[in-house]
């Protein structure tokens, strides 16, 4: 019973971290101008979350390998670290949006979110997240958070992205909210991990 609970935690965590992280993320924005332009809703959103998975696996396995070898308690200490550094890093950077235009094809934007999301904040939330709770609730969780938000984006693009998110205001408080998030959790990683 225990060991399902962790799971379900874990992939709330990550799904919660993931969510946090990808909204109003470039890949969001692009995926869902991406869906508009095309006019391929369905595909855009399956090659976009493909992307994610193929970007994202090698991370959790890795994280899935260290966790044996490492001590739980330095894999916790790892673990807010990295999602401390996740935090500043959303905080302190300036944001970008990348929109892809009208004639790309499928296999451009899929190359492109998948090198979009190699070294994202995205892929070391789920190491740490990884780390702590194990592979499959992580990537899981991941998975669905990311499909949620790329849906949710295409499917109010016309009245939500291109009029409210765009937006320089709200794009810092989305920012400033996703950035305190992280850093906050990671300060609790830390209590659990009696560091503090």
């Amino acid at each position: 019973m225990y060991a399902i609970l962790f799971d379900f935690i874990g992939y709330i965590m990550s799904a919660t971290a993931v969510l946090a992280s990808e909204l109003g993320d470039r890949t969001m924005i692009a995926t869902a101008a991406f869906a508009a332009a095309r006019g391929e809703f369905v595909r855009t959103v399956a090659v976009s979350v493909a992307a994610f998975t193929l970007a994202n696996l090698p991370v959790v396995l890795a994280g899935t390998l260290i966790s044996r070898y490492l001590n739980l308690m330095y894999l916790r200490l790892i673990s807010a670290v990295l999602f401390i550094t996740v935090g500043l890093i959303i905080i302190l950077s300036k944001r970008e949006a990348g929109i892809i235009g009208r004639e790309a094809s499928l296999t451009l934007f899929f190359t492109t979110i998948l090198l979009s999301e190699l070294g994202d904040k995205s892929q070391l939330t789920l190491l740490s997240l990884t780390l702590i709770y194990g592979c499959l609730p992580a990537l899981t969780g991941a998975i669905t958070a990311y499909a949620a938000v790329n849906i949710a984006s295409a499917a109010i693009l016309n009245k939500l992205v291109s009029r409210y998110l765009s937006t320089r205001k709200a794009l810092s408080v989305i920012k400033y909210v996703t950035g305190s998030f992280f850093v906050v959790s990671g300060v609790v990683f830390l209590f659990v991990a009696n560091v503090l």
